[in-house]
């Protein structure tokens, strides 16, 4: 039941990963390389949240779901570091769209004092 618990709450954080870099990537937000990626990352990170334990179960000769050893720490730590994830990916994502922008603005405010300055020569 406790590893059902693991799932479920993280489930939604992994999907949240994926529909905002899917998202990002259709808005051309995000280029080819980063997206695949991205992918490639969390669904990492899914198949290890729904693989280790069972594993670990199996190695040891326990039945597949039996998660007497998983207590509510190892459930809110996992959580936690997934979300951690899950958020330093999103506000590096947005701190490259800045970077990008403000790049951008320069660029054309450069152009265009460069522009007026020719004009009153």
């Amino acid at each position: 039941m406790r590893y059902a618990i693991l799932v479920l709450l993280n489930l939604p954080i992994i999907f949240f990963a994926f529909v905002n870099f899917i998202t990002q990537y259709k808005l051309n937000k995000i280029e080819k390389s980063r997206f695949q990626r991205q992918m490639i990352i969390w669904t990492l990170i899914l198949l290890i949240l729904i693989c280790s334990f069972p594993l670990y179960n199996l190695s040891i000769g326990r039945p597949l779901l039996e998660s007497d050893k998983l207590d509510l720490l190892d459930i809110f730590q996992t959580t936690a570091i997934v979300y951690i994830i899950y958020v330093i990916n999103n506000q590096r994502r947005k701190n490259e769209q800045n970077e990008r922008l403000i790049r951008d603005l320069h660029q054309e405010l450069s152009i265009r004092l460069s522009e007026a300055k020719n004009d009153k020569n």
